[in-house]
């Protein structure tokens, strides 16, 4: 029986991982001549200085019919299972959607596959959002973003690809499928998610703060560049108020500018957000939460019970208190009408008058 590794560059990577291994490994197989498949247990600690080794000695130009730095793809490939070396098996165990690839001229680079809007149905607005994402997210994760893709040739229409040049000076395996991991979560969570309940639960879970950069205000979602001060206390307050008045509660994340779209770090201070709550809505909401993610602060507004609402926002001019019932509308946080405060008080008032018979 012929042994398909034989001369490949899969085959090289196998060769280099078992003489770091010191042994044979049944838990790294070659799937195609430039596709090696392992475990990441097997995998794991290889250092990727040792992996573009072991390709560039396993290759040949003539093999590509090409020379180093004009090949139009990566010469090799390695992609892991998080399946333990026991389980595992080259054509059964579920593949990492992260590929690190080792290109003629040493370059490596990781690629990633993640889901996404249908190609056949946005437009080069959601591409061009997905680029941003990523590039903010890969500069300051030490990488570099290349591209952003649909392979029709490949994929379904609404699964993507992202392909980052990263560093690799002592960097391992684990390290580059880590890294990968965090860029198709940021992706994922970016561009399908729009600031709902388990959005922010993903987003306090997995602390993914540049996912947020894909994600427009909502009737659920304000974003603040800045901590408030001065005037903008009220503003802020408002819109707190407003998400405990709505079914849904809502979310505040402080730290994300808009246009262009990037993170303005902000190290939360907790006291300084109660604070103006506490003096600006009655009552408090319950069950509010402050959390800083990464480099942003997410205000958590849970749905409050009907019996405690309208929440109140506290509005002192002039040595006088006054109060407005505030609600959001869209995007927008805006103060319910004189003649609706009046009905509402009228109608209030009314159903509490003793009846008179007669």
């Amino acid at each position: 029986m012929t042994d398909r590794s034989s001369g490949t560059t899969a085959g090289a990577i196998k060769a280099g991982i078992e003489r770091f291994r010191l042994a044979d490994r049944p838990d790294v197989a070659v799937l195609y001549p430039d596709v090696c498949f392992a475990s990441i247990e097997a995998v794991g600690e290889v250092t990727i200085s040792l992996l573009v080794d072991s390709v560039l000695t396993g290759w040949r130009p003539e093999a590509q019919l090409t020379t180093p730095g004009s090949a139009p793809f990566p010469i090799a490939s390695l992609v892991v299972s998080r399946d333990s070396a026991a389980r595992f098996h080259p054509e059964l165990s579920n593949r990492d959607p992260v590929e690190i690839q080792v290109w003629a001229d040493g370059r490596v680079t990781v690629e990633v596959e993640f889901q996404g809007s249908d190609v056949t149905m946005v437009g080069e607005q959601w591409r061009s959002t997905a680029r941003d994402v990523l590039a903010e997210w890969a500069r300051e994760s030490g990488a570099e973003l290349l591209s952003v893709f649909n392979d029709r040739s490949r994929s379904l229409p609404d699964v993507w690809n992202a392909t980052f040049a990263v560093p690799t000076a002592d960097r391992t395996v684990r390290d580059l499928v880590e890294l990968g991991t965090r860029a198709l979560r940021t992706a994922e969570l970016s561009m399908t998610g729009w600031g709902a309940e388990q959005d922010i639960r993903r987003l306090l879970a997995d602390g993914d703060a540049h996912a947020v950069l894909g994600w427009p205000p909502s009737a659920v979602l304000e974003l603040r560049a800045a901590l408030p001060k001065g005037s903008g206390e009220l503003d802020f307050a408002a819109d707190v108020c407003a998400f405990a008045n709505g079914v849904r509660g809502g979310t505040i994340i402080v730290g994300v500018a808009r246009e262009p779209a990037r993170l303005t770090p902000v190290h939360g201070d907790e006291g300084l957000v109660r604070r103006i709550i506490e003096e600006r809505v009655f009552p408090v909401p319950e069950r509010l939460s402050v959390h800083q993610v990464a480099n942003i602060l997410v205000v958590r507004v849970p749905p409050q019970d009907r019996l405690i609402r309208p929440f109140l926002l506290r509005v002192a001019s002039g040595g006088l208190e006054a109060f407005a019932v505030v609600e959001r509308y869209g995007v927008e946080t805006r103060a319910r009408s004189a003649a609706a405060m009046h009905t509402a008080l009228a109608v209030g008032a009314a159903a509490l008058l003793p009846r008179t018979d007669g």
